[in-house]
């Protein structure tokens, strides 16, 4: 119960306030937090690396501690992939259950699109199928691949064969294991300065070093 000595309200840090018997008041501290007000932060929550993330950086806060995530991840512990996310203070992300719905949605549309196709009958027949060869269909059984799932080593938060050469550089799936996003993060090069495209093409291999058409556009 609360009497005159806890009126005040003396317990900080969401500290419970107890009377005592033989008068006066005693607070039971949360965990992380010590002191007669529990105004005392007696341990680092940051000591257990609780960041999901080796580019995260841990703030101890008194009996808590806060996660300042790199860009695409967030969440207490940085653990969520948010594409959207733009790097910062974690926070939480709500599950919007329509999206999934969507999702689920496309892949049945996708996998009667792999049936009607006779997708089912050609797996396994060592021919690479193309109409076949999509994440719906199983990749065509993998005979695209010469039995190799070209994703099996891929561990991107995101499913890199959706985004597979689509024109856009997608730097999670932009490494051997997910096949380099398709090279859609490689620059595509400029063409070669018309003022020496003609000459370069002339003097090409000719033994000597024209220093304007000694470049990749060249």
């Amino acid at each position: 119960f609360s009497g005159y000595d806890c009126d005040s309200d003396p317990c900080q840090n969401g500290g419970i306030c107890r009377m005592l018997e033989a008068g006066g008041y005693r607070c039971e501290c949360p965990r992380g937090t010590a002191g007669s007000t529990c105004e005392i932060d007696s341990l680092n929550e940051c000591e257990s690396s609780p960041c999901e993330h080796n580019e995260a950086i841990c703030q101890d806060k008194m009996g808590d501690y806060a996660c300042y995530c790199p860009p695409k991840r967030t969440g207490k512990n940085c653990e969520i992939y948010d594409r959207s996310f733009p790097g910062g203070l974690g926070r939480s992300v709500e599950i919007n259950n329509n999206v999934q719905t969507v999702y689920d949605s496309d892949l049945a549309m996708q996998r009667k699109r792999c049936e009607i196709n006779g997708c089912p009958s050609k797996r396994g027949n060592r021919r690479c199928d193309e109409e076949c060869n999509t994440y719906a269909c199983d990749f065509d059984g993998q005979d695209c691949s010469l039995g190799i799932n070209p994703w099996a080593n891929c561990t991107a938060p995101i499913r890199c064969w959706e985004v597979f050469m689509d024109g856009v550089c997608n730097q999670d799936c932009n490494n051997p294991q997910c096949l380099f996003d398709g090279r859609d993060c490689e620059k595509s090069l400029q063409p070669c300065n018309p003022i020496y495209d003609a000459y370069c093409q002339k003097h090409y291999a000719n033994g000597y070093c024209d220093y304007g058409c000694n470049n990749a556009e060249c």
